[in-house]
């Protein structure tokens, strides 16, 4: 059992957000997971100035995880505490180097003298940021994500970052809202619409990136945000096709529109049979059952054909056609698409299930 103390050269650089957090409360949690026995108590120290802000303390509080947290204006004299540099620590517990210099022993205000200093500390928490934000891209992302969308995505991320209080919820919200303009412009603006629409649908895309990137930065991932995040995108996937099918039914292309009826009708049985299965296994609504079912085989071309059924890739491709001009055969495709993806997801849910029912063990571990 110990007790330790971060220590931070100015109370400026104990408040700088570092990838949405302050770099108090991320040096916190960095301490108590890095700590060789388990932790009782910490103390953060900024200068014996430093008032903590709200937001300071109550992500400190929170990523204790119910270790105590204290703000000390002096240094203790007690040998059995563990003093760590909390810039350096921030720094390294994202894999780069911590190599600025000191001027002045701990609990001195050099700092405050040393404008360099202060600049070259801040500098290197701005590049712990950066590199926090870029490790929150998934090793599942699709081609389209990972090349166009997740770089657009996390460069959002990073803005929205520096506003207080922003949460992975408002990005959901800001996807929602894309998808339900995307759906109006569809339905209601003609051929001007479909155009929108198609941007919109794009833009809905790189923006869902956004709401887990804020998650995994700032240690706030949850199985209800994980569901609501899947359910938005399917909604948004269904209105896309049911909206683009209004339009050009409207515009008198009745054989398109019923292409895309049907491929909606398909697509919509195959989530309801993946959403039925995540229930009876307990587990949150999650669309990427046959995705995971698939890479666990290795393969470069399964792993190409996953790359093309996913959602950025459909974003994409759909947005396209639209844009040059041949909507209908995006609907086409759809259609023939689904009709595909429809029979893959009834033989990898049977065939999951027989062996579920085959192997005694898996049947206990998933009744819990």
């Amino acid at each position: 059992m110990s007790e330790i103390i971060i220590v931070f050269r100015h109370s400026a650089i104990a408040e700088y957000r570092v990838a949405g957090l302050p770099a108090a409360a991320r040096a916190v949690r960095a301490a108590i997971e890095q700590a060789d026995h388990p932790v009782t108590r910490c103390l953060v120290f900024a200068g014996v100035d430093w008032m903590p802000s709200t937001e300071c303390q109550v992500e400190c509080a929170r990523l204790a995880a119910g270790i105590p947290v204290a703000f000390t204006g002096a240094l203790p004299v007690s040998t059995d505490m563990q003093t760590i540099d909390g810039e350096a620590l921030i720094v390294t517990s994202v894999g780069l180097s911590a190599s600025v210099r000191h001027t002045g022993p701990w609990g001195q205000r050099a700092i405050g003298q040393t404008g360099n200093d202060l600049s070259e500390r801040l500098a290197m928490l701005r590049r712990a940021g950066r590199t926090i934000i870029g490790a929150t891209g998934k090793p599942g992302d699709g081609i389209v994500s990972r090349y166009v969308n997740r770089p657009i995505s996390q460069s959002i991320s990073r803005f929205v970052l520096t506003i207080p209080g922003v949460r992975p919820l408002h990005a959901t919200i800001g996807t929602a809202a894309l998808g339900t303009a995307m759906a109006l412009c569809l339905v209601f603006g003609g051929a001007i619409g479909l155009v929108l629409g198609a941007i919109l649908f794009q833009a809905a895309s790189i923006l869902d990136g956004v709401d887990g990137e804020i998650a995994r930065a700032t240690f706030r991932t949850s199985a209800c945000g994980a569901m609501l995040d899947s359910i938005i995108d399917a909604a948004t996937n269904l209105s896309f096709i049911a909206g683009l099918a209004v339009n050009l039914g409207m515009a008198g292309d009745r054989t398109a529109a019923s292409a895309g009826a049907t491929g909606l009708l398909l697509l919509a049985l195959g989530l309801l049979l993946i959403g039925r299965r995540a229930k009876a296994l307990g587990q949150p609504v999650n669309f990427d059952v046959i995705k995971v079912h698939f890479r666990k085989r290795k393969s470069a071309v399964m792993e190409w054909l996953i790359w093309l059924t996913m959602r950025d890739f459909f974003a994409a491709a759909g947005a396209l056609l639209i844009l040059l001009g041949d909507a209908r055969q995006a609907l086409f495709a759809f259609a023939s698409v689904a009709a595909i993806w429809l029979m893959v997801v009834v033989n990898v849910l049977a065939r999951t299930r027989r062996a579920a029912t085959i192997l005694p063990s898996n049947r206990t571990v998933i009744g819990r």
